[in-house]
């Protein structure tokens, strides 16, 4: 693993939700993005990955919602 990262976390972050989620298509359940995550390189915890999902939630590229014990993530269309 690098100490130094190529690009910012955040962009790492959508990036992979993009990804897994095909474009925005279908909605990504957090313990997925965090295995792809660390599949990846990336090792972040669980506060981290929740202030960077808050940022981009602010900047209107994702929407989140909770189901049972889960959060779902969904990439909102035409922020790609």
């Amino acid at each position: 693993m690098n100490v130094w990262s190529p690009q910012p976390l955040i962009n790492s972050v959508y990036e992979t939700l993009l990804k897994l989620s095909k474009n925005g298509t279908v909605p990504v359940e957090e313990s997925d993005l965090i295995a792809e995550l660390k599949r990846r390189g990336e090792d972040v915890s669980r506060r981290d990955l929740a202030k960077i999902l808050m940022t981009l939630e602010i900047l209107g590229y994702i929407s989140t919602q909770t189901s049972k014990e889960e959060l779902l993530i969904s990439v909102k269309k035409g922020k790609e």
